[in-house]
């Protein structure tokens, strides 16, 4: 039977089923490992950064307690919003990719799996793809590699919405809006190159080699769905909203009227900033980048340093607060005596 190419056991047929078998990594190498010292290094700089600009605007933090009440819950709604949608997304790529799975579920891991990023860089993309192996069997290349996608996608929604956004109504001449350009337009670049190209590179570590043929065997198979890209895309459009909302309410809630544009450019390179995360959940990335933002938005460095600081705060509260709940829910059962 497995000489004409049919597997003769059930382990067989299984592993058939899967985009590719799952990489297995050689003890003695350690690809990537040399990146984890500047990686580290990176991560206390931005940190030590983010401390400083705390230090010096301490006085516009203490903003922060007197907060609106009204507008702190609209944030939080928000919060709610984006993970409801991200989950949806998920769900329908993984049924794309031949794995259908309830609704409330996938909202759940998702959310479980964000938990992680707070602690550990991109860490929860490991996670939920051993949450989706453990309950329903998906090979984690399969997981991994729906992923990417949904990552390029929102990349290059972000990009595409920022050069828009600069190009139409706020220009190229003002302060700093040069290296916001370039960042939104390298961005945008490599995304594109990333979706449409079949990328190989000659003697590649193991670690980008498995990444860029797991994005085009998944990309291939999402492709073949003509809805997906659209129904991604429309989504993808919905949570940047979403988010962009979110930093207004967190300007709103300390009483401070930022210029639309410059807002929405704003979260927009702070979104870039947060899919490009070298510290846990990009903490101090994104924050830097809605400072670096300020003048654009007619707003203090001050003010604009509350604001992210706000939207931090109340985004990692959320979280926290509905991946208990989603746990309770999925697994209180499970945890119970019959």
């Amino acid at each position: 039977m497995e000489r004409l190419g049919y597997p003769a056991t059930e382990q067989g047929r299984a592993e058939s089923l899967s985009i590719e078998p799952e990489p297995t990594q050689d003890a003695g190498a350690a690809p990537g490992s040399w990146l984890n010292p500047l990686r580290n290094l990176a991560m206390l700089l931005l940190l030590a950064l983010l401390v400083w600009l705390g230090f010096r605007h301490a006085g516009e933090l203490d903003r922060l307690a007197s907060a609106d009440p009204l507008w702190v819950a609209g944030m939080a709604l928000s919060v709610v919003a984006v993970r409801v949608i991200f989950s949806e997304l998920t769900r329908h790529t993984l049924a794309a990719l031949g794995h259908r799975i309830a609704s409330f579920e996938v909202f759940a891991l998702t959310v479980l799996s964000a938990v992680p990023n707070l602690l550990v860089p991109r860490s929860g993309f490991g996670a939920l793809g051993m949450a989706l192996r453990a309950r329903h069997g998906v090979p984690l290349a399969t997981s991994g590699s729906l992923l990417l996608p949904l990552t390029v996608l929102d990349l290059l929604v972000v990009a595409a919405l920022g050069l828009a956004v600069q190009a139409m109504q706020i220009g190229f001449e003002r302060p700093h809006s040069g290296l916001i350009a370039v960042t939104f337009a390298a961005v945008f670049a490599a995304a594109c190159v990333a979706l449409f190209l079949r990328v190989q590179v000659p003697f590649a570590p193991p670690v980008l080699a498995r990444f860029l043929a797991n994005l085009g065997n998944a990309w291939r198979r999402l492709r073949r769905d003509r809805g997906f890209a659209l129904r991604a895309i429309a989504m993808l459009l919905a949570i940047t909203s979403l988010r962009a909302l979110r930093l207004e309410l967190a300007f709103g809630a300390l009483d401070v009227s930022p210029h639309l544009p410059g807002l929405l450019l704003a979260s927009l390179l702070g979104d870039v900033m947060f899919m490009l995360a070298l510290t846990p959940g990009a903490l101090g990335l994104r924050e830097a980048a809605i400072v670096y933002c300020a003048q654009l938005m007619g707003v203090t460095p001050a003010a604009s340093l509350a604001a992210a600081v706000l939207d931090r705060l109340v985004m990692t509260l959320v979280i926290l607060v509905t991946a208990q709940l989603s746990a309770w829910k999925l697994f209180g059962r499970a945890g119970r005596p019959s």
